[in-house]
């Protein structure tokens, strides 16, 4: 995957196709009406991250639980959110490193750009 948007969004349809069920972690604010014994469901959070859990058949309130925890984080080059510049005759961003990436290697790679793009269109000012 090119980012973690496209890896929660990959995660998100392995998870819908094993009978995962998607709930809103705001929206469904009384989980007891949603969350129910043999249940399977999973969460985003920012489009970067996924919580998925089961739900045991013989599950009760106040029964202990475990967890296991990853994360898909990588050495990337984040585009500075202040940036713009240019020289001669190129327009071009500022860039900084994210991560303990061993940046020799990509010496030999064609780079890409990934991720999502906010922009502001200033009609709500």
């Amino acid at each position: 995957c090119h980012s973690e948007f496209h890896a929660t969004k990959e995660i998100c349809k392995l998870l819908t196709a094993a009978g995962f069920q998607q709930i809103s972690e705001r929206d469904d604010e009384d989980w007891t009406k949603v969350l129910k014994p043999n249940g399977k469901y999973f969460f985003t959070r920012n489009q970067s991250a996924v919580i998925a859990f089961a739900i045991g058949g013989k599950y009760k309130p106040g029964n202990g639980f475990t967890m296991a925890g990853a994360h898909t984080d990588s050495p990337v080059l984040k585009v500075k959110p202040v940036s713009k510049t240019g020289s001669a005759g190129f327009l071009q961003v500022g860039v900084e490193c994210y991560g303990g990436g061993l940046w020799n290697t990509w010496f030999d790679r064609n780079l890409t750009v990934a991720g999502r793009v906010i922009l502001d269109s200033g009609k709500d000012k």
